[in-house]
């Protein structure tokens, strides 16, 4: 199987990989201008991590160590479900889908979401909805300015005059044509709106794929990406038309909420008390802004890539 690697966590691979391989450690950790080859020289039972240590073959080059990060991959997959640990979801599901495994390798179309982004975009919403609406409209706001302006050289009339001033006004205003088509709010409500969404996304980009009755979602570490998040998306789409393949470890997947009751808090609470009832009301906040929904899997990446 070919893999074109969007999105690889090397750290968190090479950690678990160490684990499932007993002895990848040394090599790892050595990331040297020299090349090591010899698979004996490792921390653990001797042998015991040499298939690894074979595709390890540590350079300066980035273009090698590419190299050995992807089949380190490749690698890492097989072992995992020759453990039987991984468990594959790539078709619609039941509701009721059990996640039993401690990996998931979810394959389905996926959207990014790119909370920075967003808050970006609401920041200067009007400015971009009036650039937009003066640039597609540009055409019939000069062919009015000349109608308007040959209409006024030829009025000698004063009350016609400022009714045409009027018109060309009205014509000209990128702002109100903006608000006809829908591009353009009130300033007020979108700074509270890129606030809220500050504070309950920070700048997180995130996958999601829904498959059947379920969403999985992974948020991903920009450093770990392959190439730039705006080239990514401008290859394959905010919404990919490709299925993409998602790696990771679940860290949440019970479909029923557990309803916490509300705790008693003391008359006279202490520092301590008070900072960790700030905290519980913060978690409350943050959980009805980006919480898990009842029907999502949370995945923490390992890899995010298109088979070929």
């Amino acid at each position: 199987m070919i893999r074109s690697i969007l999105y690889l966590d090397e750290n968190k691979m090479y950690s678990m990989s160490s684990q499932i391989f007993e002895g990848l450690t040394e090599y790892v950790l050595k990331e040297v201008a020299a090349t090591r080859e010899d698979a004996e020289e490792q921390k653990g039972p001797v042998g015991s991590g040499r298939v690894m240590a074979d595709a390890m073959k540590l350079t300066e080059r980035s273009v090698e160590k590419r190299f050995l990060h992807d089949h380190s991959l490749a690698l890492f997959e097989t072992r995992l479900a020759e453990l039987d640990l991984v468990q594959h979801v790539d078709s619609p599901v039941a509701e009721g889908l059990v996640i039993s495994k401690s990996f998931v390798r979810a394959s389905a179309r996926a959207n990014f979401i790119d909370a920075a982004k967003i808050t970006s975009m609401l920041g200067s919403f009007n400015e971009i909805g009036e650039a937009l609406a003066h640039v597609t409209k540009y055409s019939d706001i000069e062919a009015a300015r000349q109608e308007i302006q040959t209409i006024k050289d030829s009025a000698k009339d004063k009350a016609r005059l400022a009714e045409f001033r009027k018109l060309e006004k009205k014509l000209t205003d990128t702002a109100e044509i903006a608000k006809q088509v829908g591009l353009y709010q009130d300033p007020k409500f979108l700074k509270h709106l890129a606030l809220v969404t500050e504070f309950g996304f920070s700048d997180q980009l995130e996958i999601q794929q829904r498959i059947g009755e379920r969403l999985f979602s992974a948020c991903l570490k920009r450093e770990c990406l392959r190439e730039p998040e705006d080239l990514i998306i401008r290859k394959y789409s905010r919404k990919t038309e490709q299925s993409l393949v998602v790696l990771g470890v679940v860290t949440q997947s019970r479909q029923a909420t557990e309803v916490i009751d509300d705790q008693v808090v003391p008359e006279n609470m202490s520092m301590k008390e008070a900072v960790t009832n700030m905290v519980n009301h913060i978690a409350a906040i943050e959980g009805s802004l980006a919480g898990k929904t009842s029907y999502e899997v949370v995945i923490d990446p390992i890899a995010v890539y298109v088979t070929l």
